[in-house]
């Protein structure tokens, strides 16, 4: 049941907000591209965008491969993230995984690669076992990473899917803790709240263990650094209002008293 949460709701339901996120690398790319570059690099990515759009899986996939081999500054990035966009609607998850591990290693903003990072992982989610997972998603989840709920998220997911109950339960109870410094989104407690529920099912007489707070940092509005509301994870659906969900009262209140 938490898997098709995660699939409807979660880190793996990300293509909204990539497209978001690939819209405004564009516009940074093409402000900052000389005018002759940017005629040339915007139109090969709107050709293949156009075919894309009207479902011409093959040439925009051709069309933004061309244009990724061209090495344009930025717009390499933008049509490897697009690849595998086309990758994953034709079902070909190992490669789309490849394409979002190209597209991150070309992207220099954070925002960008981690973002591609994340999905490379949530491609090949099937086949990476959880040691997979945590040493690819470890670095995504310091303070100041722009996704680092969703990384922790993941990784959480990826213990409970191992049957890592202890290591999962540790994680989600660390993501339903909120203080003035560390302000999960509401959506991510949400789903928190819910694996814990599943964890109290599935293993009811693992001892839960005090949680430690990670060392605060000053954060950006979540809901614009870490990923997108419900409503964005659904592809073009309608719009959801984010679940509000009180954190875990015993492990939180323990956890702030100290």
């Amino acid at each position: 049941e938490y898997n098709k949460m995660l699939r409807k709701w979660g880190p793996l339901a990300l293509g909204a907000a990539l497209i978001v996120i690939v819209l405004a690398a564009a516009y940074q790319i093409w402000s900052s591209m000389d005018a002759s570059a940017k005629q040339v690099s915007a139109d090969q990515f709107m050709s293949a965008q156009t075919e894309y759009e009207a479902g011409n899986l093959a040439l925009a996939g051709a069309g933004f491969e061309t244009l990724a081999a061209t090495q344009s500054a930025g717009y390499e990035t933008l049509a490897l993230l697009q690849r595998a966009a086309i990758a994953l609607d034709e079902g070909d998850n190992e490669a789309a995984g490849g394409y979002f591990d190209r597209a991150a290693a070309s992207a220099s903003d954070p925002v960008i690669s981690d973002m591609a990072k994340l999905k490379a992982v949530w491609a090949r989610w099937e086949v990476l076992s959880f040691s997979d997972v945590e040493i690819r998603l470890s670095a995504l989840t310091d303070n100041g990473a722009p996704y680092r709920y969703l990384a922790r998220e993941t990784i959480a997911a990826a213990a409970l899917r191992a049957g890592n109950y202890e290591q999962a339960r540790r994680a989600y109870q660390g993501l339903t803790i909120q203080t003035l410094d560390y302000d999960i989104p509401q959506y991510v407690v949400a789903r928190a709240n819910e694996a814990l529920a599943i964890l109290e099912q599935v293993a009811p007489n693992v001892r839960e263990e005090s949680v430690s707070l990670p060392e605060t940092d000053v954060i950006a509005d979540p809901q614009s650094v870490d990923g997108p509301t419900s409503a964005d994870m659904t592809n073009g659906g309608d719009d959801v209002e984010s679940a509000s969900v009180e954190p875990v009262a015993d492990e939180a209140e323990e956890a702030n008293d100290e």
